[in-house]
C-alpha cells in the first residue's frame, strides 16, 4: 500500500511519518519516500545516513519538460523487475536502512540559490509511485512537501490513500478540507490525524473540524521528549506521541489490503 502523508507546513508530517514507520515496521516491511524538496532532517530523525537522491540515478535534475518527454525512459531505468519498480532492487546507495529495517529513499532537494523549482522532483515521484510494485507485506509512506504542490502534480492519483496531518490551526483545517475533497473525487481513502494537541486545544479543534465536515480519526498529544529530540536533530525519542499514534493506527486496522476503517 502507498500512503501519502500530507498537511500544512509545521504540522508534523515528517515526524509522524517516521513514527508511523516505526510502528508499522513491527508487522510490515516499510519504506519511506521523502518527496519534500526542502526539509533535510528526515534521515536524522530516522537515525540513518542520507542516501543518494534518486534524481541522480536518472542523470540529475533536468527541466520539467525534458523529464516529461523522457517519462517512459525514466520508468524503464527504474524498473529492475518485470512487475515494475522494486525498491529493494535499486542500487543500495539510493536506499538507507534503519535499525528497524525501515528503508529511506530521497527523491531530491533544492539546495542552491537559483536552482529552479521542485517540479522535476515531482515528475520523478509520479514515475516512481505510478509504477511501483509492492509485496503484500510492504507499505510505502510518502512524506510530501508542505501544502498543495503535490496536488498540482496529481501525485494523489498514484497512491492508495492519504493520511492528512492537522494541528490546532485554522490553516491546517482548511487544507485538510481541500485534501478530503480531492481524495473523495479520486475515490481514495483518507484519514485525519490531529497532531501536537494540548488538553485545552482538543475540544475546540474537534468543534472547528466538525463545522467543516471533518472527522478526526486519531489524535497525538504534544510530546516534550519528541520535541526535544527534533530540536537536537536526533533519532526520534517518544513515549506519549508514539503511544497515541499506535492507538490511532490500531483503530485504522492496517493490513495487507490497506487501511480498513470506513472511508468517511
Amino acid at each position: 500500500m502507498k500512503i501519502m502523508v500530507c498537511g500544512k507546513g509545521g504540522s508534523g508530517k515528517t515526524v509522524l511519518t517516521v513514527l508511523m514507520a516505526k510502528v508499522l515496521s513491527e508487522n510490515f516491511r516499510v519504506y519511506i519516500i521523502d518527496s519534500d524538496e526542502s526539509n533535510v532532517l528526515l534521515p536524522a530523525f530516522l537515525g540513518v545516513k542520507p542516501p543518494k537522491p534518486l534524481i541522480e540515478y536518472i542523470g540529475g535534475k533536468k527541466d520539467e519538460e525534458v523529464l516529461e518527454r523522457i517519462f517512459p525512459d525514466i520508468v524503464k531505468a527504474l524498473a529492475k523487475a518485470k512487475e515494475g519498480i522494486r525498491l529493494n532492487l535499486l542500487p543500495p546507495k539510493y536506499l538507507s536502512l534503519s535499525n528497524e529495517g525501515i528503508g529511506l529513499m530521497i527523491i531530491g532537494k533544492v539546495r542552491e540559490y537559483g536552482e529552479g523549482c521542485a517540479c522535476p522532483f515531482n515528475v520523478l515521484t509520479r514515475a516512481l509511485l505510478g509504477n511501483l510494485y509492492l509485496d503484500k507485506n510492504e507499505i510505502v509512506l510518502v512524506d510530501t512537501d508542505a501544502g498543495v504542490e503535490h496536488v498540482g502534480r496529481k501525485l494523489e492519483e498514484v497512491c492508495d490513500g492519504l493520511v492528512i496531518i492537522i494541528d490546532p490551526t485554522a490553516e491546517s483545517l482548511e487544507l485538510a478540507l481541500m485534501l478530503k475533497t480531492i481524495a473523495q473525487n479520486l475515490g481514495k481513502k483518507f484519514w485525519i490525524i490531529a497532531n501536537k494537541l494540548t488538553e485545552d486545544a482538543e475540544e475546540p479543534l474537534r468543534e472547528e473540524a466538525a463545522k467543516l465536515g471533518l472527522k478526526i480519526d486519531g489524535t497525538v498529544r504534544f510530546d516534550r521528549e519528541l520535541y526535544m529530540s527534533c530540536l537536537r536533530k536526533e533519532p526520534l525519542k517518544s513515549t506519549t506521541a508514539i503511544l497515541d499514534l499506535r492507538e490511532a493506527l490500531r483503530k485504522l486496522e492496517i493490513s495487507s489490503a490497506g487501511l480498513s476503517e470506513r472511508n468517511h
